[in-house]
């Protein structure tokens, strides 16, 4: 097994990881686990990718590729622009989708709970980045997967094949009646995460490989969503994620026309 592994890192980061998440949210939904009974379990499989990071990381390389794949989330010293991006760009889409929706005729809910308990947003955050994917996820997905993708890729090709094997490995979560993606549309979500790869990828690429701003970015993105009104049990309507989902992929379209689809950046 070990040898495999060595031999074809990143296949068998993909297979672990389906395996180890599929197995743990499968059990949930045939369980048929309560949101407190269930929750720490699908914390557990969502920590998946980061997880089989660090361990095919380990074989591969022992203690030098763990702790290589930890530096990244040190990665901080970079532009403050980058962090600026990171935070804010999910608003921005989500904030222009909400207000074309306005402009078409449609009635947009009253962001509530922004206007109400704003103070809280730095706390929901953390805890987010802690316990909502980013922290599970980012080592995976970008810190493993991006790099070695990137090794024989261009960024554009990795970043798609990233993305559309993150929208699949979440589909045993639509299931779950208590989770995030069960009242998704799948196709929707699927077509989101391929874009949203494309833009973490160059973010990632712009600041020296930092897991730390895949994370802020990750975060920002699950945050933005909670808090206004854009998932169709907020806004009564798919059209608002729908038009979000077309200005990520112009967001998309431009980081490929202005840094290149070879790396994302201008260097």
């Amino acid at each position: 097994m070990k040898t495999f592994i060595r031999s074809n890192p990143l296949p068998s980061f993909f297979l672990m990881t389906f395996a180890f998440t599929w197995i743990v949210w499968f059990s949930i939904y045939a369980l048929h686990l309560s949101s407190t009974a269930g929750y720490l379990p699908f914390l557990l499989g969502a920590a998946g990718p980061s997880l089989m990071a660090f361990a095919v990381s380990a074989i591969i390389g022992g203690k030098q590729e763990v702790k290589n794949l930890w530096q990244r989330i040190a990665v901080w010293r970079v532009s403050l622009l980058w962090y600026l991006i990171a935070l804010f760009f999910p608003a921005i889409i989500v904030l222009v989708a909400i207000g074309i929706y306005r402009l078409t005729g449609a009635t947009v809910p009253a962001f509530t709970l922004l206007a109400k308990e704003w103070y809280l947003l730095p706390i929901a955050l953390i805890s987010g980045l802690l316990l909502g994917g980013p922290l599970e996820e980012e080592f995976g997905w970008r810190g493993f997967a991006i790099v070695h993708l990137q090794k024989h890729q261009s960024a554009l090709a990795s970043s798609l094949i990233v993305g559309i094997i993150w929208g699949i490995w979440h589909l045993p979560a639509f299931l779950i009646t208590w989770s995030t993606q069960h009242n998704l549309p799948v196709l929707l979500f699927l077509l989101h995460d391929i874009a949203l790869s494309v833009l973490i990828t160059w973010i990632f690429n712009n600041t020296g490989g930092s897991v730390l701003l895949t994370m802020l970015a990750h975060g920002a993105f699950n945050l933005t969503i909670t808090i206004l009104p854009l998932l169709p049990s907020a806004a009564g309507s798919e059209r608002p994620l729908v038009i979000a989902v077309i200005l990520l992929y112009i967001a998309a379209l431009l980081v490929i026309l202005v840094f290149g689809a070879r790396t994302f950046t201008r260097d």
